[in-house]
């Protein structure tokens, strides 16, 4: 008589020696009542003996049952790790993926979301790294990322950009001395005449002249310092000394206390939003996809003040593609 048992007989079995309760094991396990009771009768007739002891009031083990929960327990695990494994190595989580983060806030996301990734991925590990200024997305084009959650806008014919997991308002960075510095609150126009902190010619254009604006809408300009910054830290640097101000996101004033800036909000220039980027030919790296979806989970915990977050359903949060 062949007495090796299914699988699904295997489950079954060992959640009703868990729960002691045949509706209880039905709903874990998304089942009838009476499969979890045909199935455990089935087993006991093939073994020829009873495994539980069964009243109108309680659900017991027998000995032979106790036995057979202990002896089937290690093995059940070990087939299903094995098959998780297999599972997990079909679906391309394997490896290792490298992630990269601009700004404190994104480091926080990249960081937590690989502990919740790794824990659903044991076969895939993650490494994360800073993106600096004058990087932009040059580490996904020389391998060295293979996903950032970086600034945006980013306009690349070889890159994909994903949801958009951040939208927060606009701060600029002041020195203490500035003359804006006893304001909370600025507008745009008020920045008429001062000096941004000037980028890399690694950065493009366009990015620069969106979060560095050479105009106020009222056409007046504002200058950029004649030395580039690489660094975030480097651009502060000039602030704090009085040579150039700085724009950022809702982060600062949490992230980065300094008793020798001040951070002001502008309300009336665009916010700042952070999303994910990756090659487009990794459209279908389902490790990109698994993570890019883990960092738009845990995002809403870990969001800094005056930020917000696309809706759910909108086209700017949707799912990554497959």
């Amino acid at each position: 008589m062949d007495e090796m048992l299914e699988r699904s007989e295997m489950e079954i079995f060992l959640t009703l020696c868990e729960e002691l309760h045949f509706g209880r094991t039905a709903t874990r396990l998304y089942v009838s009542t009476a499969l979890i009771s045909t199935t455990v009768k089935k087993i006991e007739r093939r073994l020829g003996v009873a495994l539980f002891e069964r009243t109108s009031r309680r659900v017991e083990l027998t000995s032979v049952g106790r036995d057979l929960r202990d002896d089937l327990l290690p093995l059940y695990e070990g087939i299903k790790l094995a098959m998780d494994r297999a599972e997990l190595a079909g679906r391309g989580i394997t490896g290792t993926l490298t992630v990269g983060f601009m700004g404190a806030q994104a480091g926080r996301f990249l960081f937590a979301a690989r502990e919740v990734f790794e824990l659903r991925n044991p076969d895939c590990g993650v490494r994360v790294v800073e993106t600096q200024l004058h990087h932009h997305v040059a580490q996904l084009r020389d391998g060295t990322a293979d996903l950032l959650l970086t600034a945006l806008p980013v306009d690349e014919p070889d890159l994909t950009v994903g949801a958009v997991v951040t939208r927060g308002a606009r701060y600029m960075c002041l020195a203490t001395n500035h003359r804006l510095a006893g304001r909370d609150v600025i507008s745009f126009e008020d920045l008429a005449g001062e000096t941004f902190v000037d980028l890399a010619a690694s950065v493009p254009a366009a990015w620069a002249d969106f979060h560095l604006p050479r105009r106020t809408p009222g056409g007046r300009p504002i200058g950029r310092h004649r030395e580039p910054c690489t660094t975030y830290a480097e651009a502060l640097a000039l602030v704090a000394a009085g040579r150039a101000i700085v724009p950022g996101d809702g982060q600062l004033p949490l992230l980065y206390q300094r008793p020798d800036i001040h951070f002001a909000r502008v309300p009336d220039m665009p916010p700042v939003e952070h999303g994910l980027v990756w090659r487009t030919r990794d459209d279908a790296d389902q490790r990109v996809r698994a993570f890019a979806d883990v960092v738009l989970e845990i995002a809403p915990a870990l969001s800094a003040p005056d930020t917000t977050l696309p809706a759910p359903d909108s086209p700017e949060h949707a799912p990554t593609p497959a």
